[in-house]
């Protein structure tokens, strides 16, 4: 048994290097294709999380949103809504 899990943690360790060390331009390939993908599955619009921040500050009720760029690389959301949620009550 102990000559079996070798081979595996051997081949595991193979794989995780063949598709984490970026010697092979396929590396940063199909890591840009992962990255695309997920992010088109999670918005289908350039500016849907925008959307659904401010979604977010109409559930908790806010009378009041403030959005602003800071320093050219930040997006501050901030918002006065009364109700507290977490993500395990959506």
């Amino acid at each position: 048994m102990a000559i079996k899990e070798t081979r595996l943690k051997k081949c595991i360790e193979e794989l995780s290097s063949k598709n984490t060390d970026y010697k092979f331009p396929e590396q940063a390939i199909n890591q840009a294709e992962s990255l695309k993908s997920l992010s088109s599955d999670l918005y289908t619009d350039n500016i849907r999380f925008i959307y659904e921040l401010i979604q977010n500050a109409d559930d908790a009720q806010a009378k009041n949103i403030i959005l602003t760029i800071l320093e050219n690389k930040y997006l501050i959301v901030a918002y006065d809504g009364t109700e507290i949620f977490s993500s395990s009550q959506k």
